[in-house]
Formats: C-alpha cells, structure tokens, sequence
C-alpha cells in the first residue's frame, strides 16, 4: 500500500516541472527584451517565444526515454532522478548571461537550456499522473487524476505568483536581472523533491505486472506495433486541452500586454487568480467524474468552447480592460477537460505499456498542439492582421477532441 508520504512526492515533483517551465513564458517581456535587444517588440516577442516551443518540441523524446523506464523497470525508478535533471538546466538559465554580455551566444545558450529541459521534465507528469492513478482505488481514478492535474495548475499558480510579485514591486532597471529569482528558487524545490522521494514505493498495479511476469520486454516497439490507435485515441484525447491551458494562460496574457497595452502586473494577477480558480475546481471536477463518469464532462467542455468560444475572444479583444471575466470563464470550462483526461487515459491503456504511451501522446500533444500555441496565435494574427483568428486554432482543437470521445469504448478499460 503506497503511503500519504509517497502521494505527496509524486505531486511534489509535479509542482516543480510545471513551475520551472512556466517561468520562462511569465517572464517573457523581460527575457525578450535582454536576449533579443535589436529587435521590435512584437520581434522579439515571437523569437522568444520561438525559444518557449522548442522546449516543448523536445518533451516527448524525453517521454519516451522515461516512459521506457517505467514500463520496463518500475514507474518510481525514474520518478526518484528526474527531480535533480529539471534542476540543472533552470538553474542554468538563472545563471544565464544576456545578450549584451556575451552577443549571439546568449540567446543560443537560451535555446540549449530550454531544450535539456525539455527533455528532462518529458517524463516527470506523465509518469506522475501513472502512479497516482495506479496507486488510487478504481471507483476514484478519476479524483486522483484530477489531483495529479491540480499540480500543473499549482505550479503555473507559483511561477505566475512569482511574476507578478516581480513585475509589482521591482522597478524595469531591478526586474533585468531580479527575474533570476525565481528561476533561482527551483534549485531549492528540486532538491527538496529529491530527498522525500528516495524511499518512494511501488504501485500495486505494477507489482502484479512483475508477479504475473507480464512486464513488456520493450514497450516502444510493442506498443508500436500492437497498439498504434492507443497512440492516435489518446493525443486526439489530450488536444485540447493541451491547446486551451496555454492558449489561456500563456497566449492571452501576453496577447493583452503586447498589442492592447494591458500592463503586465495586472494580467499576470488576473492570471494568478484564474489559475487559482481553476486550482479548487478541478478536484470537484475529478469527484463529479468518478459518479457520471469522464467522457460526458469533456465533451460538454468541447461542445461551450465550440459554441462560445468565439464570441467570449471577441469580447476579450475589444474590452480588454475586462479580461479577468474572460479569463475566469475561460479558466473554469477547461477544467472540465483538464480533470478527466489523466483518469480517461489510464483505464484505457494496458498496464504493461500504459508509461511510455501515456507519457509520448501527453507530451506529444503538449510539445506540438499546446507548445506551439502561443507563437502561432501570433503568427496567424501578424499574417491576418485579424484579431479574432487565434481562437479559431483552440476552436478546431476541440473539435479534434470531442470527435475523438466517440471512438472510445468505454467497456475495454484496464486496472
């Protein structure tokens, strides 16, 4: 029986990556403007975020080198050494000198820092959300998956904090090189991380896998060969909401400071209290699913998104000052997706695979669909010069993912 202790390193580790990655996208106005100083704002703002999807890019080759170890040698060997390898290139990144220091060689620097990270946190969630799934009673999979999710928002809550503390209260000259701080305090987070999930145990699900000798020799292959629309069911599953989470927390915020003028303090707070918001509704979410179950609360998420998507962006555009409500709705609704797809995704993956499919398609979606997001919306508003576009992409991706909800058949679910 796995212990209160060893739940709460899992999500520890969770808070970590999600604070450690979301930094760079909170900060962005300043780290466009010390590592891409010769260019315009909106320049500047687009390599920038260049930079904030290639890590992504990189998460699911990380993914699947974790998803491997957890298949093929037990979801907590790999849980107990990603802590330490989120840490080392964040702190790099802290440590980072700027353009003026060192010319093109610091926004390169950048680019390999993101990068390492990427790969380093590609199976940190995923895995994590595989263990408190596996670790949970059947009849509340869904709760503790919510929980699991609960963790990204926790953190992307932290590093949007963090933001906002520094852009409030730090002056521009202090905040060129105070920005270090928080990226700075993940050396602290990760170490504590580390220590407290030395002595994790094993999921019973897992324990049984070896029992029965039913371990996959190597699930990449395997997987790939026997379970390809395991792949396909599961990115189509995780597209959206992959796509809304960054779409709303990353894209909008930055959207509104840099074509509307909305000061970067007060986005970032409306930002901090929907995060929040979404922090205390996603375990309601998780407990709802567990009584009605999962898929009939994702595909209402999809089918608002669908129908007043459009017109709730529209509203943002054109009364920015009002942005928070936005946000809020915007925030609650995808909750209902980001609350059921962990525990949707678990029961229905074999055991034996479960790891490195889970941890490649959550990555994948995130890396490709949600990674990508932020510099696309950009691209498609430059290139239209329509300032409505963007949310046509979040549009199609809930399309995507409510079409996906009727290929699953809900009587071929794992333990």
């Amino acid at each position: 029986m796995v212990s209160i202790r060893d739940k709460i390193a899992s999500l520890a580790g969770c808070i970590l990556e999600w604070y450690d990655f979301s930094l760079y996208g909170f900060f962005l106005p300043i780290i466009a403007v010390l590592y891409f100083p010769n260019n315009t704002a909106s320049v500047a703002c687009i390599k920038t975020l260049g930079i904030f999807s290639v890590g992504f890019l990189a998460r699911p080759m990380g993914a699947l080198l974790f998803g491997y170890i957890s298949d093929k040698y037990g979801r907590t060997v790999c849980l107990k050494r990603t802590p330490l390898l989120i840490t080392i290139p964040t702190a790099c990144i802290a440590l980072l000198p700027t353009y003026q220091q060192i010319g093109i060689l610091a926004p390169l620097l950048l680019l390999i820092a993101r990068v390492a990270q990427g790969l380093c946190i590609g199976g940190e969630f995923s895995n994590n959300i595989v263990y408190l799934c596996e670790t949970a009673p059947i009849k509340r999979r869904y709760f503790f998956g919510s929980i699991g999710a609960c963790t990204g928002s926790f953190g992307m809550l932290l590093g949007s904090s963090m933001a906002s503390l520094c852009f409030i209260f730090f002056s521009h000259k202090t905040l060129l090189y105070g920005w270090r701080i928080g990226f700075g305090l993940s050396i602290l987070l990760g170490l504590f991380t580390y220590f407290i999930r030395r002595k994790m145990d094993e999921t019973t699900v897992y324990k049984k896998l070896i029992q029965e000798v039913k371990t996959s020799e190597n699930p990449i292959i395997e997987s790939y060969k026997n379970q390809i629309t395991d792949y396909l069911k599961a990115i189509g599953l995780i597209y959206f909401p992959a796509t809304a989470f960054y779409f709303i927390f990353v894209f909008i915020p930055n959207y509104l400071n840099s074509y509307f003028g909305v000061q970067t303090g007060k986005i970032l707070g409306d930002n901090t209290l929907s995060l929040l918001s979404r922090l205390f509704f996603i375990p309601v979410i998780g407990i709802i699913a567990d009584q009605l179950g999962g898929i009939k609360i994702a595909r209402f998420s999809c089918l608002f998104f669908l129908i007043l998507g459009e017109p709730l962006f529209y509203f943002l555009v054109y009364q920015p000052a009002k942005a928070f409500f936005i946000l809020l709705i915007f925030a609650l609704l995808s909750t209902l997706n980001a609350a059921t797809t962990p525990g949707l995704l678990i029961s229905l993956l074999k055991p034996c695979t479960r790891s490195t499919i889970f941890s490649f398609t959550f990555n994948f979606s995130f890396g490709i669909f949600g990674g990508i997001v932020p510099v696309l919306s950009f691209l498609i508003v430059n290139l239209s010069g329509n300032k409505i576009a963007p949310v046509y992409y979040l549009l199609f991706s809930a399309a995507v993912t409510l079409a996906t909800t009727f290929c699953i058949d809900q009587r071929e679910m794992y333990e």
